[in-house]
């Protein structure tokens, strides 16, 4: 046993140790990092450091590692606060967002602060004395988020104070490792709770039926040893009291006390101890008062008092079951090897914990979680031990059970044999002879020697008839069942056949004939044989087949689909939604439904759906998509229902409606609708587009014209001119936005002319250029215009590349209204003219990219600068005319690169 307990305690040393150097941790791409061992650790006795304090030079100083081979981060029952520091150093590509995790619950307060190289902190706070709902991040453990810049040095401070242990199992978690982590951690917690569950049902129904008090005992230990893990293992704070912070503190504590209570209960009930073992009886009741005063110190005195009685009640009281149990081994009491092997698991995990508790074993996996191990290995082992008793206890009593009888048979049978003897034979004649069913004795010749009354009755005659020939429905016929009668019974088997025979009166009946030789083999010392008038059966049977053949017809005719379905195989299909499917009938059924549906995942998301409402509501529908034989998808409306209600393991029967040309149809109403609320979008853009640009000049135009007639004969020549000259640009302009409408709707209506002839494009680009500086002379924008080396003629429409770039021209001019450069330029790429035109203006929004070339669209930032929104789309238009492609790259405030890609069709000299 002493080297089983160093081999132990070296293995917990292990676990415990491994980590980095103290002080100092690098952090990579790993899913996790372990802080126990890189922390610098500072006792603050009376608690009075702050932060402030801390980061003082001489408290720096007083910092010092962790003991290599100690328990870590345990520093056991303790009034001290403690400080602890690591130096975090982010590797430049390594994540950003981590989570840390303080994997001990019980823990009373924490505070985590960490500063980064350039002073910036972050501070967050914890700990079971606040509520669940004031936790950073919701979990059972204390996790708080963390930023740690890539290739910056942050430092970490943690300060921890508890009136119990004071444990810091820290650990540096990548969220999404942290989640995975979590799955495996709520299982094996969900499997320890759901073993507690079905050992307290298991042992309350044997309660029930025993009506012992020890399974009472056994059912509260068990709750009671939940209820402290729910509270150790943080679910309690999390589900069950998220706000009762004291209670969060104290129920640990509260529910060992009481699983210690009910333990000593059960111990004192299943081994008798008060008749068989009274010195270890009073040291058990003395414990329970313990345990009692425990109980009140919890919840009347400091944390820390009754935390010591826990600790030394503990593993007194866990030995003393150990004791008791060796006794009751050497004594044979029933179930004593369980009960003994369960204890002293218990005893093992309370020890560990013990140890952990105090200081003196590190914090980890198998020392944090000692009792949750040993206390469920305890819990299944005393239930065997429960278990064992009730067999020695049936064993014992079916002995004397059988004892008792024998003793009873051997006196009635010397006085009830004689007796019994004389009432056998008399009994057999009563009872064959008021049989339901007709029994006949045959020779070996076949004739009747005998048969009762039914018997009689089937046949319809009133006295015993010598053979059974003329009941049969010819001589042939009595012939044929003869003939196989001696091959059956021959053998030495039962024969027995169903057979149409006629009454005395020539009513024809069906009956089942069964029978077999008296002498086993032996044909010649006679056969006896039951009768069964089977007329009726056969009559519900030919009524049953009809029905069964008229709904069949019926639900085969039907213009759904229908099928019963159990466990999700097809036990029966109907013609049509064979048809639906493409599939013969007799291939479906027997076949999993798998495979109707478009794939495996789907199949399994409809089962889980499905399941649950036929479950919840005995019923279930839904559209969804199925399979074809070729294929090919297409939409059912199909409904469920059970076979017996609220239960889809007894069969459920499914329609199936094909509605593949009503979603069709759905389909192409949304399309036209969509289509109708895009046009009425254009239209509005249209009429605001129109009502803004034609009022601006069309006021300009009134305006000189009220000037012209009220004040002409005042005018001088040179206003009278500037006058004139206004209302020519108001029409002019009024004409350049009808030309672009005009030139839009061609190109909306496939009705573009595209005359392509040959055309030098460097000269083109300059005359546009030149002509855009004189239609805007007053800009502030330098344009810069340059034709690669190799570009010279080729084939396409001028008239549609001035559309083209003198747009795009003009509106990098209008949309730099701070100046700036404007590029103009031109390659040849892979049979491809390229032109750029960039500018440094206001740019575009990025989510109003993609409704750039519509018609009447502009950007929402373009403020009171004027416009149609024509200009783009008609670009686009002359674009894809020309068979190319259009391209924009912005970014707000730095400017927009427009590049068109033409086809090259170079001139031949």
């Amino acid at each position: 046993m002493r080297r089983l307990w160093q081999a132990l305690l070296g293995l917990l040393l292990v676990l415990g140790t491994a980590g980095t150097l103290a002080g100092d941790l690098a952090i990579g791409h790993d899913a996790s990092q372990d802080l126990r061992r890189s922390f610098d650790v500072l006792e603050d006795r009376d608690g009075r450091l702050t932060f402030e304090d801390v980061l003082a030079p001489a408290v720096q100083a007083r910092f010092h590692a962790l003991r290599p081979l100690g328990p870590g981060p345990n520093f056991g029952l303790t009034h001290s606060v403690y400080w602890l520091r690591v130096t975090l150093r982010t590797a430049r590509d390594a994540p950003a967002d981590w989570l840390l995790e303080i994997a001990y619950p019980p823990l009373d307060r924490i505070e985590v602060i960490a500063v980064d190289a350039t002073g910036r902190r972050q501070q967050h706070a914890g700990g079971d004395s606040r509520s669940f709902a004031s936790r950073a991040v919701a979990h059972r453990n204390h996790v708080f988020p963390l930023r740690l810049a890539p290739g910056q040095t942050t430092t970490l401070y943690l300060r921890v104070q508890s009136e119990g242990t004071v444990s810091v199992p820290a650990r540096l978690w990548q969220p999404t490792a942290l989640w995975r982590h979590d799955q495996a951690a709520y299982a094996a917690l969900s499997l320890y709770f759901g073993l507690l569950l079905g050992l307290m049902l298991y042992n309350m129904l044997l309660f029930v039926s025993l009506r012992e008090p020890g399974y009472v005992f056994y059912v509260a230990f068990v709750a009671a040893m939940g209820m402290s893990q729910v509270a150790l293992s943080g679910l309690g704070a999390q589900y069950l009291w998220p706000r009762s912070t004291w209670w969060n503190g104290v129920s640990a504590p509260v529910g060992l006390t009481v699983t210690a209570i009910f333990g000593l209960l059960f111990a004192r009930s299943f081994l008798a101890s008060a008749q068989r073992m009274r010195t270890l009886d009073r040291i058990l009741l003395a414990q329970m008062a313990g345990w009692g005063l425990a109980l009140a110190a919890e919840l009347a005195l400091p944390y820390t008092i009754a935390n010591w009685m826990v600790t030394i009640l503990a593993p007194a009281s866990v030995i003393t079951m150990t004791v008791v149990g060796v006794m009751s081994i050497r004594r044979g009491i029933a179930g004593a090897s369980h009960f003994f092997t369960a204890w002293a698991l218990l005893l093992l995990g309370v020890a560990i914990l013990s140890l952990h508790n105090i200081g003196i074993l590190p914090s980890n996996a198998v020392t944090a979680n000692a009792l949750l191990i040993g206390s469920a290995l305890e819990m299944v082992l005393l239930s065997f031990a429960l278990g064992d008793r009730i067999n020695v206890a049936r064993r014992f009593k079916e002995q004397a059970q059988a004892r008792i009888a024998a003793e009873r048979a051997m006196v009635g049978a010397l006085s009830q044999a004689q007796e019994r003897l004389k009432e056998v034979l008399e009994e057999r004649e009563i009872i064959l002879e008021n049989s339901l069913v007709g029994i006949v004795f045959l020779t070996g010749a076949g004739r009747l020697k005998w048969a009762n009354r039914a018997m009689l009755e089937i046949l319809g005659v009133d006295e015993p008839v010598t053979t059974l020939e003329p009941f049969y429905l010819s001589r042939e016929h009595y012939l044929e069942v003869g003939a196989e009668v001696a091959r059956t019974v021959g053998r030495g088997e039962v024969y027995e056949r169903e057979l149409q025979v006629r009454r005395r009166d020539g009513t024809l009946i069906w009956i089942l004939l069964s029978g077999k030789a008296v002498g086993g083999d032996d044909l010649a010392q006679g056969t006896v044989w039951v009768v069964r008038n089977i007329s009726p059966r056969k009559q519900l049977e030919q009524q049953l087949r009809a029905t069964m053949s008229e709904r069949e017809a019926i639900l085969n005719n039907a213009v759904v689909g229908i099928v019963l379905s159990v466990y999700r195989r097809h036990e029966w299909v109907n013609e049509k939604f064979a048809q639906m499917l493409g599939y013969p009938k007799q291939i479906l059924i027997g076949q999993s439904s798998i495979y109707i549906h478009p794939s495996e995942q789907e199949w399994e998301r409809f089962g889980e759906e499905a399941r649950a409402a036929l479950i919840a509501t005995n019923g279930y529908t839904c559209e969804r998509q199925l399979r074809r034989r070729n294929g090919e998808l297409f939409w059912v409306e199909m409904g469920g229902s059970c076979v017996r209600a609220n239960d889809p393991d007894s069969g459920v029967i499914w329609t199936f409606l094909d509605i593949t040309e009503r979603k069709r149809s759905e389909a192409q109403m949304r399309e036209a609708l969509e289509q109708q609320q895009a046009l009425n979008a254009l239209r509005a853009r249209f009429v605001a587009m129109t009502s803004h640009e034609f009022r601006t000049p069309l006021a300009a135009i009134l305006s000189a014209e009220e000037v012209l007639r009220h004040h002409g004969d005042r005018l001088t020549p040179q206003d009278r001119a500037e006058t004139l000259d206004s209302i020519a640009m108001g029409v002019q302009r009024m004409t350049r936005m009808m030309d672009r409408v005009l030139l839009l709707g061609r190109a909306d209506a496939q009705m573009l002319a595209f005359e392509p002839h040959e055309v030098n494009v460097p000269v083109l680009c300059r005359r546009l250029v030149e002509e855009v500086w004189a239609q805007h002379p007053e800009t502030h924008c330098e344009i810069a215009v340059r034709a690669a080396p190799g570009v010279g003629t080729c084939r396409c429409d001028e008239k549609l590349l001035r559309h083209i770039f003198g747009n795009l021209l003009f509106n990098a001019i209008k949309y730099s209204p701070g100046g700036g450069r404007v590029r103009f330029n031109v390659r040849a790429e892979d049979a491809e003219l390229v032109f750029e035109v960039a500018d440094q203006g206001i740019g575009i929004p990025p989510d109003e990219i993609p409704h750039l070339f519509e018609s009447f669209h502009r950007a929402s930032n373009v403020g009171s600068i004027q416009g149609t929104g024509l200009g783009l789309a008609i670009v686009k238009n002359a674009v894809q005319v020309h068979g190319g492609r259009i391209s924009v790259d912005s970014a707000l405030g730095q400017g927009t690169t427009f590049t068109v890609r033409l086809p090259l069709v170079e001139v031949s000299a």
